[in-house]
C-alpha cells in the first residue's frame, strides 16, 4: 500500500505471519495491518490435535513476480548456452550479399532490377 508521509511515497507492509504446529504438522497464517501490531499464535485448526502446545512460527515462502523482460533475461542466462549451440554457428551476413552478386551477374539486365547497370 502506497501512502502519502510529507509530501514522499513509501511502502507500508501488511504482513502475513505463518504458524506450525508442533504436533500434526497443521499451518495457519496470520493477517496483521502493520508489522509493529503484536501478533499471537493462533489455536491449531486440527480438532483431533492437543491444544496445549503454542504453535510456533514458521519461515514462510515469498513469491518474486517476474515481468517479461525478467523472464527473458532468466531464461537466457539458463538455455542460452543450449539454443547456441542447436542453432549453429551465426551465418556470415555478407554471405546473402555475396551470394546474390555471383547469381545476379547471370541475369539479363532486364531482370537484375533496380540499381544495377
Amino acid at each position: 500500500m502506497l501512502t502519502a508521509g510529507s509530501g514522499r511515497w513509501y511502502h507500508r507492509s501488511m504482513p502475513l505471519y505463518e504458524f506450525r504446529c508442533p504436533d500434526c504438522e497443521a499451518r495457519e497464517t496470520v493477517f496483521k495491518r502493520t508489522v509493529t501490531t503484536e501478533v499471537e499464535p493462533p489455536p491449531c485448526p486440527n480438532a483431533s490435535c492437543r491444544k496445549s502446545v503454542p504453535m510456533a512460527r514458521a519461515i514462510t515462502k515469498f513469491a518474486r513476480h517476474l515481468n517479461d523482460v525478467d523472464k527473458v533475461a532468466e531464461a537466457e542466462a539458463k538455455f542460452g548456452k543450449e539454443v547456441d549451440a542447436s542453432m549453429g554457428p551465426e551465418r556470415d551476413i555478407g554471405y546473402l550479399s555475396r551470394r546474390y552478386e555471383r547469381l545476379a551477374k547471370d541475369l539479363p539486365p532486364s531482370e537484375m532490377g533496380v540499381g544495377h547497370d
